[in-house]
């Protein structure tokens, strides 16, 4: 008895099933009809039974349980069937493109060499920037206002709410992007 109370709402839900389920028989004898499928157009009927033949046939050849036979005659007597057009796109002119040009390999330079146009290299760096003269870095703030740089570098550049600003927006447009983080 304690069971029935605990669930009455599972056997209240049965009860309602139930009751539906009675009137639905009730109803389709009143009308006379019964749950029966649809009426099937006998042409579709026999194709899709043709279908299904071919397939198992195809499935038996495939297992080795039935000899490979020819389409049965019937196939060659059906009226074709009615397929819609073909679809056919715009013609657009293929244009091939010309070769890529190849590429002669060339003598690799010993690594001396290479090494000694590096450094030729590196001090030609070193002397243009010698040469340049210092200029103190000028940082403007977001709201248009020239600023100095900072002296202490990034902390106290990020105690100023203008260089705060800008080391957001820098790490929005640097960083990952928002669909990686």
């Amino acid at each position: 008895m304690e069971w029935i109370l605990d669930h009455v709402q599972v056997l209240f839900a049965i009860a309602i099933a139930v009751v539906a389920i009675l009137q639905k028989l009730r109803r389709s004898r009143a009308e006379g009809t019964t749950d029966e499928a649809p009426a099937v157009d006998p042409q579709e009927a026999e194709r899709t039974r043709r279908i299904q033949e071919e397939i198992r046939r195809r499935i038996m050849e495939r297992r080795g349980l039935a000899p490979a036979a020819p389409a049965p005659p019937e196939a060659a007597e059906e009226a074709p069937e009615i397929l819609p057009p073909p679809m056919v796109e715009e013609g657009r002119p293929f244009v091939l493109e010309p070769p890529l040009p190849v590429m002669e390999v060339t003598a690799v330079p010993d690594r001396a060499a290479e090494l000694v146009r590096q450094q030729q290299m590196l001090q030609q760096l070193r002397e243009s920037e010698s040469a340049r003269p210092k200029r103190p870095a000028v940082v403007t703030a977001t709201d248009g206002s020239p600023a100095s740089a900072p002296e202490n570098g990034l902390p106290a550049d990020l105690r100023r709410p203008a260089g705060l600003r800008r080391a957001v927006i820098l790490r929005e447009i640097l960083g990952p992007p928002v669909g990686l983080q």
